[in-house]
């Protein structure tokens, strides 16, 4: 009632809608441009079981430079909407202001997606073509948006398009090659001077997999970084290109780190050191919270598998063992036991019978656990 007495504007259809009923919609969006009558139909459908919604929404249609708002209520299940262009339109963008609080199906073509990116103003008008962008990655014009992405002016859509590019595997060696070519000076660029430390770390884990000897130098002065995020990558970077300088620049960590720079530090101890990292990588499995030790254990356990001391590998798979025992109602039992059931195969390889004994009772421990 107060909204409506400030508004002047009877709401009653809103708070049916919205408040008072159930689901959203869930629109399916087409398009024809009929080149004789010139004009452009556009064909909303809402395919939501239950109630119809009332949609007001802004359509921007994009022809011969320009930009129209037009200001249309959606009223039914199936709305056609007709509206007069002198030039077939470059872009119609449905929920201009992008407010809809809906699912939805927009069948536009990659190249009216590829004009969305340049010409549209909204962090998820940028966000939609972006997306349309990273499942055409052979196509130049698709190419074109995520290497802008890179840059674009929001860090959100930065790592989004990083995410995109290291996304088969994990590993930019494995994308479209002229779209390799032209993201990796970006790429660096990123994480050298980006403003913001998360895409720099990102941009850092895109280029690891590369283990480029040259870029060496700019891992080692990512280490320099006030953010964990970013000195973590840097290391797995290092590690990847000299594991020996990885240790020892490790050892210089020690004192301070934290989230993935931890995680960075037991992955290199764990790969390549021994009964003097242990302790470290012990200290900082046992003090971790739950979802850091999560992390930490495949590195954690590859170490006890390992490490050249039963005493130090029992102490670890005792600590596999309480986490199983404690954590089992969220999950964490039969993750512990597979790391239990190669470790023991590990000591037994070593003939470390004593070990691989305590693994099998751990296993059976956790098993028991109510």
């Amino acid at each position: 009632m107060a909204m409506e007495e400030a508004s002047g504007l009877d709401l009653n259809w809103f708070f049916n809608e919205w408040y008072y009923g159930a689901g959203h919609p869930v629109l399916n969006i087409s398009y024809k441009w009929n080149d004789t009558t010139k004009t452009q139909t556009v064909y909303l459908q809402q395919a939501q079981d239950g109630q119809t919604f009332i949609l007001p929404m802004a359509i921007d249609i994009y022809a011969g430079g320009k930009k129209q708002r037009y200001k249309v209520w959606v009223r039914d299940k199936t709305d056609t909407l007709i509206f007069k262009s002198t030039t077939k339109p470059d872009l119609v963008n449905i929920d201009a202001d992008k407010v809809l609080v809906a699912k939805k199906t927009d069948n536009k073509t990659l190249n009216e997606y590829i004009f969305q990116y340049f010409n549209t103003p909204l962090y998820l008008d940028r966000f939609e073509a972006i997306e349309a962008a990273s499942k055409n990655q052979d196509d130049k014009g698709a190419q074109k948006v995520l290497i802008a992405a890179l840059n674009d002016k929001f860090s959100g859509l930065r790592q989004k398009a990083i995410g995109i590019l290291t996304a088969n595997k994990e590993d930019i060696r494995n994308i479209n090659t002229d779209l390799k070519n032209a993201a990796i000076p970006v790429l660096v660029t990123l994480a050298q001077k980006d403003k913001n430390t998360l895409v720099q770390a990102d941009a850092i884990k895109a280029l690891v997999p590369l283990k480029d000897p040259a870029y060496l130098n700019l891992f080692e002065q990512s280490l320099h970084s006030p953010s964990y995020e970013v000195a973590g990558a840097a290391l797995f970077g290092i590690m990847q290109i000299d594991p020996g300088k990885a240790m020892k620049l490790a050892k210089g960590l020690e004192n301070d780190n934290e989230g993935t720079l931890t995680q960075a530090i037991v992955a290199v101890y764990s790969a390549n050191g021994g009964v003097e990292q242990w302790p470290f990588i012990y200290n900082k499995y046992i003090s971790a919270n739950l979802q850091d030790r999560i992390h930490l254990t495949q590195k954690f356990a590859g170490m006890i598998g390992r490490i050249d001391n039963p005493k130090y590998a029992q102490d670890g798979i005792e600590q596999l063992k309480v986490n199983g025992i404690k954590y089992k109602g969220s999950g964490a039992g039969p993750f512990m036991i597979k790391f239990l059931n190669i470790i023991k195969e590990q000591r037994a390889k070593l003939n470390d019978t004593a070990s691989a004994k305590a693994a099998d009772e751990a296993i059976k421990k956790i098993n028991e656990a109510k």
